[in-house]
């Protein structure tokens, strides 16, 4: 509700500008709050448990169970099975839900928040190929008309063969592009000019006109193989997709660690109440988020290697909540 409250004081003058219907304002939030509520699910879980255990613990109730034979690891069951229960709905959410719930985000902000640039897409680049290159001057994103465009083959450091087009059309009855006004370039022949040629490409609108949610509004299989087609091309595209791979996964299996860590901490009891463990897991969830957006940015630039920067703040904080579990008294 606080992010809700949050986006409409940001968005209320676009709603109020662009007389938005009531019931499109109704859509927008239904997607909105599924995707923020799921992907907040591991720090509002974590921050559950510790409000949940630390009121045991004021109450000695954990002393209590202690003391009727009942082990400290036995008491740890139900919290992390429960989270088991809860990572599990949260990954099937962030793999196969949510996606579309931010493709629907997007259209309503592209329609009546962002201001309507047919040409934002300018000098685009894209690798189709190992060996070839494809290059528009700009693209309408709502038409998907291009100008300037270009179809290179690359071997070596030398163009072996070069299409180059006043204009592509993207023909989404028949999913091919078609290069109209075409001058065709190829080693050890003369130009030869193509008033029209249709054809097909591993490419569509989407791939040039990419939003900043590019990653997330692909559900996991949509996902995974455009993440093989961009690592088989060499794109650099294909690490954006492997942290966002990673992600999806590391998020929700983050609510299994910090609801241990969230455990370990609150189990005894302390000075200053509950107040003191609502304070610390704040600070514990501030620096969980504050890893994972400095670790992501570390190593999204290192290859083979950026999925360590997903997973590092949840190795850190399993085994943190390894060692305070191991060190609480029993």
């Amino acid at each position: 509700m606080v992010l809700v409250a949050i986006d409409v004081a940001e968005k209320i003058d676009d709603f109020v500008e662009r007389q938005v219907p009531f019931r499109v304002l109704w859509r927008y939030y239904q997607n909105f709050i599924p995707f923020y509520a799921n992907l907040l699910t591991p720090l509002m879980v974590f921050l559950s448990v510790l409000f949940f255990t630390s009121r045991l613990a004021q109450r000695s109730e954990i002393v209590a169970i202690l003391a009727s034979g009942i082990s400290f690891w036995r008491l740890l069951v139900p919290y992390l099975a429960t989270a088991g229960v809860l990572a599990g709905v949260s990954l099937s959410l962030q793999l196969f839900v949510t996606p579309r719930n931010v493709r629907r985000i997007e259209e309503f902000e592209y329609k009546y928040i962002k201001n309507r640039v047919y040409f934002d897409q300018r000098q685009v680049h894209i690798k189709l190929t190992k060996e070839g290159y494809f290059f528009v001057r700009a693209f309408d994103k709502f038409d998907h008309i291009g100008f300037g465009a270009h179809i290179e083959y690359i071997e070596g450091s030398r163009i072996k063969e070069r299409f180059s087009a006043d204009e592509v059309q993207w023909l989404s009855e028949l999913k091919r592009w078609r290069f109209l006004r075409i001058w065709h370039f190829r080693e050890g022949m003369p130009p030869r000019y193509i008033p029209q040629m249709d054809t097909t490409l591993p490419l569509s609108p989407e791939d040039i006109i990419r939003s900043d949610l590019y990653t997330r509004t692909m559900t996991f299989p949509d996902l995974w193989a455009e993440y093989r087609r961009q690592r088989y091309v060499g794109g650099e595209v294909a690490n954006l997709l492997e942290i966002e791979l990673n992600e999806r996964i590391a998020i929700p299996l983050a609510t299994i660690g910090l609801t241990a860590l969230g455990f370990a901490s609150a189990s005894r009891k302390r000075r200053g109440g509950v107040a003191w463990q609502i304070g610390l897991g704040l600070v514990l969830a501030f620096i969980y988020v504050f890893l994972l957006a400095i670790a992501k940015s570390l190593f999204s630039g290192l290859g083979t290697w950026v999925w360590v920067g997903v997973w590092l703040p949840n190795i850190l904080f399993f085994g943190m909540a390894f060692i305070w579990l191991w060190s609480v008294p029993k």
